[in-house]
């Protein structure tokens, strides 16, 4: 292969297909991302997370794909350069039906978890020894997100059973005091976190779905710009052969 042009586009085609794997990895990631924060405010709770799980399923076949593009562009062969670009435009028609579909599903999806989590908060409340999973999963939620109860504190003592918020709902004490001194201070104080966690965690599953969303948007401009380089590749190899066997 002669001239730096076409040289130029066929390098350049192997730098698009190093940031399609890194792309990939991104997509893969960060669906796993959202659909990890899914299920850990799900709790228990069955929830729709089928767009994470075809995402990362996409990520998975953009990497092979960048594999198969960059051995296609060193081999400077002009058939796999037009499989290549056929596989990106499938990819293309598969990510916006994929986005399509977690933004129309998304309001759904929250708003599920939203019924979740006020079921599972009542649970929370419980003494029973079955419904213990309930009361780690807030305590690990108000306290990693310094929040109580689903709207406030008073949610705990608004309906049945009337319990005091627990020592979870307590921001965190630096002080050199023991542990059981810090928490009688906060309980007898009302020294709780005022804001809920429902908004909280609604928050964050929201922006972690526009993360997946916006990434999957982005990726598919760079993906156009491989086809239009994938076939421009293939279209000058095959008019050099051309040139060459009328010469």
């Amino acid at each position: 292969m002669e001239g730096c042009g076409m040289k130029c586009i066929k390098y350049l085609l192997i730098v698009f297909n190093g940031l399609f794997l890194i792309f990939g990895v991104v997509i893969i990631a960060t669906a796993c991302v959202d659909l990890g924060m899914i299920k850990e405010f799900a709790g228990n709770e069955p929830t729709g997370h089928e767009t994470d799980a075809l995402l990362i399923a996409i990520g998975v076949l953009i990497i092979v794909i960048a594999a198969f593009g960059c051995f296609g562009a060193w081999k400077e062969s002009p058939k796999l350069l037009y499989i290549f670009a056929g596989c990106l435009i499938v990819i293309i028609l598969l990510e916006l039906s994929v986005g399509i579909a977690a933004a129309a599903l998304r309001p759904q999806i929250e708003g599920t978890m939203k019924t979740q989590l006020r079921s599972s908060f009542i649970k929370n409340k419980s003494t029973r020894e079955e419904d213990s999973y309930y009361r780690s999963f807030w305590d690990r939620i108000q306290s990693n997100m310094a929040c109580c109860g689903v709207t406030g504190p008073d949610n705990y003592g608004s309906s049945e059973p009337r319990v005091n918020p627990p020592y979870s709902c307590c921001p965190p004490d630096s002080s050199d005091r023991a542990d059981e001194i810090k928490r009688s201070d906060c309980l007898s104080g009302s020294n709780y976190y005022k804001e809920g966690c429902e908004d909280k965690v609604l928050t964050t599953i929201h922006s972690a779905g526009m993360s997946v969303i916006v990434c999957g948007i982005l990726f598919c401009f760079l993906e156009v710009a491989g086809i239009v380089l994938a076939l421009w590749l293939a279209h000058s190899i095959k008019t050099q052969g051309k040139s060459r066997e009328t010469a």
